[in-house]
């Protein structure tokens, strides 16, 4: 297992060919990523700061109504430091029920990234889903998210088994 990400650590990207850079700084915890052929278990906490519903009929929930979060950050199992990295998605209602089809990206301090497809049933009810690929760090990632909500949606406890 490698560690990604060094507390206080500056992020520093390049666009090739364009001599472009730009700095972020990043107060960030470790974040542990498989080797490769490799798996990890990371348990991240979002703190759903950043919500929005696109209503496109009919008021209330109806089919094909947008749920769009983030970037939200993600915080550490136990709900206390910040690890740098964020979440940010859509969801598509698939009916009046509450049903949604989410499609979300995880994006970590050095730029790397996780793609995660699922449905998530109504209200608090927990979830699987699926990740159907990375970037970086996480490059030819899969494997299946938990996702456990608060009863009240204001945390949303995010357990990956990340393979690469």
């Amino acid at each position: 297992m490698r560690i990604l990400g060094i507390v206080g650590m500056l992020v520093v990207t390049f666009a090739a060919g364009r001599g472009l850079a730009s700095a972020i700084a990043q107060d960030s915890v470790p974040i542990a990523t498989p080797e490769a052929g490799g798996s990890v278990l990371l348990t991240l906490v979002e703190r759903a700061i950043s919500v929005s519903t696109v209503d496109i009929s009919e008021s209330g929930m109806t089919p094909g109504d947008i749920l769009v979060w983030g970037p939200d950050p993600l915080y550490d199992a136990k709900n206390v430091a910040d690890t740098g990295a964020t979440t940010q998605g859509s969801c598509l209602a698939l009916n009046s029920a509450g049903d949604y089809h989410c499609s979300e990206t995880i994006i970590f301090p050095d730029g790397s990234t996780i793609e995660i497809q699922g449905v998530q049933p109504p209200g608090d009810a927990p979830s699987s889903r699926t990740i159907i690929g990375g970037s970086g760090q996480y490059l030819d990632a899969s494997g299946t998210m938990l996702v456990d909500p608060s009863p009240d949606l204001a945390t949303w406890t995010k357990t990956l088994e990340i393979t690469t």
